[in-house]
């Protein structure tokens, strides 16, 4: 199990607090976004904007990263940069799923490979996006990479990736296993109710990427006694 965003039931998604609470409640796998500022520095934020999430307005690409560190969350918390999280998650963490929300210029993936240089990072973080350009670009990152999809990836992109994220309604017991046929892991997002889980399961996922952390930990614990 991935928690999405964290764990940020009451809180805000992408937080610091989200990932120690994801950590604390016994998920070792999490998923975060991270998008570009003005000055190149990567940071976490699902929106182009930051006008849900936090007390500021305006597109994260228009702003510096010193005015991106004065906004503060709904909580409190200031949105942190993604430097931060892969330090907190840094031997805690089994897995970190990150999401690139744009395709990095040269001086964003030379910002992104300093990150990943510092904290060993491309050991256990792996890279996705829905953007094949976004992989591409972050190909000198020796991390697993994977593609995002509401539907279902190609088949012909064996070998370039380790694994496929597919929207979970659109997954069966026969395309998972045609993807792991093809060498490549399967994560499901984002089901998020006891009927799915079980589902695909039985299908053989090989992530279930969900908001639902408490729920699933405690479906999984009573699913998997004798």
């Amino acid at each position: 199990m991935v928690s999405h965003r964290g764990y940020w039931a009451g809180g805000t998604e992408n937080t610091v607090r989200a990932f120690e609470q994801a950590l604390a409640a016994g998920s070792g796998r999490v998923e975060l976004d991270v998008r570009f500022t003005e000055d190149h520095q990567p940071v976490l934020m699902h929106d182009a904007t930051v006008d849900r999430t936090t007390s500021g307005t305006g597109r994260v690409s228009g702003m510096t990263l010193a005015r991106f560190r004065e906004l503060r969350t709904a909580d409190g918390q200031r949105p942190p940069t993604l430097a931060e999280v892969l330090e907190l998650l840094r031997g805690g963490a089994e897995e970190a799923l990150v999401e690139l929300k744009e395709v990095p210029d040269a001086e964003d993936l030379r910002s992104l490979e300093d990150d990943y240089d510092r904290s060993g990072a491309h050991r256990w973080a792996s890279l996705m996006s829905f953007s094949p350009s976004a992989l591409e670009a972050v190909r000198s990152i020796p991390a697993r990479k994977g593609l995002l999809s509401t539907a279902a990836p190609p088949l012909s992109l064996a070998g370039k990736l380790s694994f496929v994220g597919v929207r979970y309604d659109n997954l069966s017991e026969a395309l998972t296993r045609e993807y792991r046929d093809h060498g490549m892991a399967v994560y499901a997002w984002t089901p998020d109710d006891e009927s799915a889980w079980r589902r695909l399961a039985g299908y053989g996922v090989d992530r279930v990427i969900t908001n639902e952390t408490s729920a699933y930990l405690a479906w999984a614990r009573e699913a998997c006694q004798p």
